[in-house]
């Protein structure tokens, strides 16, 4: 006996996909790519979504399809944490966490790569680290250890999850003033005639002068810095990063 299966209209795909963004609390417009959007959806092929974004802890970005670049979220960092980094010229390190969040449902895992952007400026002038954490409160001065900087939190198994899963980033930056002694001596040399002798007298004369120098910076002036995470996703036997 043979059995047809019912298709599934594509009201009822879209009602599916706004119904998983309100679930993750994302809105109508965030990034859920639908992988099979058409008029009659064979209910053997599961339907899945992918979201992806970045941020501070807390406060993530997640893209869209409108976006310009819809494979890629963007942390931007600057005067703040130059500030920071500068401590009233004293120097200083300063530690930035980064959370970036992702879902990949079906069979479709999901791999990104974090680029980072950090020239000119202090942060261009310090020696800085990136590097994966476990959490927020273990992005410290001391989460300096070398890591990859591609990662993969959802492999090709199917997967019908609706919460995003939470990976966390921390930049280590380490500034310190350039400064110094400088000691400049000048010296003179000349002839006076005096009265009364038969031959001019030669006469030296000399100043010595010195001064502590240091870097002329204004944390205001920082430029802005960027960590771009740029995803994509895999079917089950291919390549995952």
């Amino acid at each position: 006996m043979t059995r047809t299966r019912a298709a599934v209209p594509r009201r009822a795909v879209t009602a599916l996909v706004l119904l998983l963004a309100v679930a993750l609390g994302l809105g109508a417009g965030a990034s859920l790519a639908l992988w099979r959007d058409a008029e009659a959806v064979d209910a053997r092929i599961p339907l899945g979504a992918v979201v992806f974004g970045a941020g501070a802890p807390g406060e993530v970005t997640y893209t869209t399809s409108g976006d310009q670049h819809p494979d890629r979220a963007v942390f931007t960092f600057g005067a703040a944490e130059a500030a920071e980094l500068y401590n009233d010229g004293k120097g200083g390190t300063v530690a930035i966490p980064v959370q970036v969040d992702s879902l990949a449902q079906g069979n479709r895992g999901l791999a990104y790569t974090v680029e980072p952007a950090v020239a000119g400026g202090l942060f261009g002038a310090s020696t800085w680290t990136l590097t994966q954490v476990e959490s927020p409160a273990a992005c410290t001065a001391s989460a300096t250890a070398e890591s990859s900087l591609t990662s993969t939190p959802w492999t090709a198994g199917y997967s019908d999850a609706v919460t995003p899963t939470s990976e966390y980033w921390c930049l280590v930056a380490t500034w310190a003033p350039v400064s110094g002694e400088h000691t400049d001596t000048v010296t003179a040399a000349g002839s006076a005639v005096v009265p009364g002798l038969d031959a001019p007298v030669e006469v030296t004369g000399s100043d010595t002068w010195s001064a502590t120098v240091g870097e002329d910076v204004d944390p205001a002036d920082e430029p802005d810095h960027t960590l771009t995470f740029s995803f994509r996703t895999f079917r089950p036997g291919e390549e995952e990063a």
